[in-house]
């Protein structure tokens, strides 16, 4: 029988098949129905409804290749809706295909330029890309075009990073943000420890409220302030939304330390049983790193609440009391963009202590390959438009220079081609920038020996990034800028043994690093310097986290007696 003639038998079929293939996806049984559409696409190859499907079923069972070869036989055959390419765009994020996945977003938005999805959707990618600015305009478009709260929080997120933010902007968006969750979320808002004052002859009841205890690297400020609180005059507890049963490298374990494990516990309960404990102060780690803790801080779940640690812009929370910083990162005049009172440290905020393991310093490669390597391993969301100006104009001004980067986002060749053309858009000469992916944590430290000079981000600088390249003997360098978020650098500097390397501002970032390109002696004094940055940084003031508690323990004291 010729194909002419068996094609309305096949086509019958394949309705036939896709017709049952839906019943079983309304069921939820995603492997019949994958197994039946295969069936009619085999009748009927072009059929778009069941490639559609498909794919989506693809999607439900977490096979995500197989899903976007689908989508792609779909889009090749002209028969793509706006929602089919918003479905790629959305798996290709899911496997970290951001570049990508801008444009099927894009092509979505031609179709339906009103869609609230694709705009937070193409906003997502773009900002992690580090097109912040970018990203923020269609979380602006987002919340205008539906009532959701998703873009609100987003936005509220990512402002801090973003080059063209003013501190009233998000100061602005971050209480626009706790207005909307109130709505949602009331039950929170109305938690209120009735525990009295604590007596002069207790011990104050303090608790740390974290996702991340697990997060060896990333805790190397709050496990030196915790590990030397003071016992006899502190009670510590530790409310945890960590993975149960998960490791805490650094912490070190106390007999009278009290652990909570509170990841099944929604905010109401949680308040309440912060209540119970009779906590004097909470001081939350979190921030907008772990949103669905924000509601806590709606209301007041302990007679003092303070963000410290993570919060690096006001959190437009009514219930957080205090946020607690220092001379390099808030200035006074600064206090009206804050919802919060401010504490000033006379140390740095992020004082470190290195517990996890660490490679040994290795020699600078710019002492044997006659070139200056600068590099930077932030995530690539802080590789604003404005970084990528500064940095590609260093490499043009020298001849002697290269630059690494590595971070997670590189790990698809798409997305190192989106940078890569970036750069050259910017006149850069791209065969002097090697790019590379994630490792495990102890194999991304070695990435610091193919660098001599680590270069900032801003407007979001490095915070654990800046602590790891000083801790393997790569000065970083910096400059003081218009926000806490780009300032968090220059208080790691500010009391370490490089402080010399925090520019005024990024034009003087960037002379001074085509000063060093151009310095014969620089090779002889970055050598010297790393043989023994670490001893020099774990003797001076930024790693001294003893001094960080006593301070902190003070402002507790000094907190609670106003109460």
């Amino acid at each position: 029988m010729s194909d002419k003639t068996n094609k309305p038998h096949q086509t019958g079929r394949a309705d036939a098949l896709l017709a049952s293939a839906r019943e079983w996806i309304d069921k939820g049984q995603w492997d019949e129905a994958s197994r039946i559409l295969l069936a009619a696409l085999e009748a009927n190859p072009g059929h778009a409804d069941i490639l559609r499907n498909l794919a989506r079923v693809q999607l439900h069972r977490h096979e995500y290749l197989p899903a976007l070869r689908t989508f792609d036989r779909l889009i090749g055959s002209g028969q793509a809706d706006a929602a089919d390419y918003t479905d790629t765009g959305d798996a290709l994020t899911d496997v970290g295909e951001y570049a990508q996945a801008v444009d099927t977003y894009r092509r979505s938005l031609n179709l339906m330029p009103d869609d609230p999805r694709n705009h937070h959707n193409l906003s997502r990618v773009l900002y992690r890309l580090g097109q912040t600015d970018s990203a923020a305009r269609h979380l602006k478009q987002c919340t205008r075009l539906c009532d959701q709260i998703d873009p609100w929080l987003s936005l509220a997120t990512i402002l801090p990073g973003c080059s063209h933010a003013t501190q009233q902007d998000i100061l602005s968006a971050r209480r626009q943000f706790a207005d909307r969750l109130t709505q949602i979320e009331p039950a929170s808002k109305a938690i209120r420890s009735k525990r009295p004052k604590a007596s002069a002859k207790s011990k104050l009841r303090v608790a740390y409220l974290s996702a991340f205890f697990h997060c060896a690297n990333y805790m190397k400020p709050v496990w030196g302030l915790i590990n030397s609180h003071n016992r006899d005059a502190f009670e510590i507890h530790l409310f945890s939304d960590s993975p149960k049963g998960s490791d805490w490298p650094g912490y070190r374990r106390h007999p009278d330390d009290q652990v909570h494990e509170v990841d099944t516990l929604d905010n109401a309960a949680l308040g309440i049983l912060i209540e119970s404990r009779g906590i004097d102060i909470l001081v939350d780690l979190n921030a907008y790193s772990e949103p669905r803790r924000l509601g806590l801080f709606l209301g007041h779940p302990a007679p003092v609440t303070l963000a410290w640690f993570n919060m690096y812009a006001t959190s437009g929370l009514p219930g957080i009391d205090y946020l607690v910083g220092d001379p390099w990162v808030v200035r006074p005049e600064e206090a009206g963009f804050f919802s919060e009172t401010l504490l000033t440290l006379p140390v740095s905020y992020l004082t470190f202590a290195v517990y996890h393991d660490a490679p040994e310093v290795a020699t600078p490669p710019c002492t044997h390959t006659g070139e200056l390597t600068f590099g930077s391993l932030v995530t690539q969301y802080k590789i604003t438009p404005a970084v990528l100006d500064a940095w590609a104009e260093i490499l043009r001004r020298t001849h002697n220079t290269r630059l690494f980067l590595a971070n997670r986002t590189l790990k698809s060749k798409w997305n190192r081609h989106y940078l890569l053309e970036e750069f050259q858009r910017r006149g850069a000469d791209i065969g002097r920038i090697t790019l590379d992916g994630p490792r495990d944590h102890y194999a991304y430290l070695q990435y610091y020996d193919q660098i001599d000079i680590a270069l900032d981000a801003f407007p979001y600088n490095g915070g654990t990034t800046t602590m790891e390249a000083l801790w393997q003997g790569v000065p970083v360098l910096s400059h003081d800028g218009d926000r806490w978020a780009s300032r968090t650098t220059f208080s790691l500097l500010a009391q370490s043994p490089v402080r010399d390397f925090v520019a005024v501002n990024c034009r003087e970032m960037v002379e001074r690093a085509v000063a060093m390109a151009g310095d014969p002696a620089t090779p002889d004094r970055i050598g010297k310097l790393r043989r023994h940055l670490r001893k020099r940084l774990a003797d001076s003031l930024v790693c001294d986290t003893g001094a960080l508690c006593r301070h902190m323990e003070a402002l507790y004291f000094k907190v609670c007696s106003k109460q």
